[in-house]
């Protein structure tokens, strides 16, 4: 059994691995996301790099490359390696080895654990990123909001321990990756996806 785990686990960091937004810019305009706009292989720099058919298809890509181990991982042995498989899959974006363990923030990563491990959860989470997005403008800030809130939600719903471990993992990371754009929106920097007239 042990080697299952151990197959698993490292098929899903390479999986998570694969630069979903490197690749389709690249293709679409030749662009290296890593050098426009924020640098962020993400589907919100995509979406500036290359539109947002290109940026929808990113998110997409994110949230399968996360989503396939963790639901692989459930279906052959359960909760304990897809939590271990999902994990692996979302450091393998935060920290891609074909680019040189450059990644993305991990937000899409962190929803799609959601949706196969706890889904009427990452629906309330994915409701908050979207109503704080559209109503600040500033997709930094509802991805945080977003992931943040599954912590109180895993303890109030009684989750296993393993899943409120995880996503409080994810959480603390997501943010440390938004950083720079949390002091930007205290700055009054931060660019907003919704430009209001």
């Amino acid at each position: 059994m042990w080697l299952t785990w151990l197959i698993v686990i490292i098929a899903a960091y390479l999986m998570g691995s694969v630069p979903c937004a490197y690749l389709l810019v690249k293709l679409k305009n030749g662009r290296d996301i890593r050098k426009f706009g924020s640098g962020n292989p993400g589907s919100t720099n995509s979406t500036r790099a290359a539109g947002p058919l290109i940026g929808g298809l990113v998110f997409l890509g994110d949230c399968l490359k996360c989503a396939l181990p963790t639901w692989i991982g459930l279906q052959l042995i359960g909760p304990g390696l897809a939590v271990c498989a999902g994990l692996a899959a979302f450091l393998g974006h935060l920290y891609p080895v074909w680019l040189s363990f450059q990644g993305g923030k991990g937000v899409a990563c962190t929803l799609s654990m959601g949706f196969v491990l706890v889904p009427g959860l990452a629906g309330i989470c994915f409701a908050a990123w979207v109503i704080v997005t559209l109503l600040s403008g500033y997709v930094s800030l509802g991805s945080c909001i977003g992931v943040a809130l599954a912590i109180p939600l895993c303890l109030i719903t009684g989750q296993p321990w393993m899943i409120t471990l995880l996503f409080t993992v994810t959480a603390v990371l997501v943010i440390l990756r938004h950083k720079k754009n949390i002091q930007q929106i205290k700055n009054g920097t931060e660019r907003k996806i919704l430009r209001r007239s």
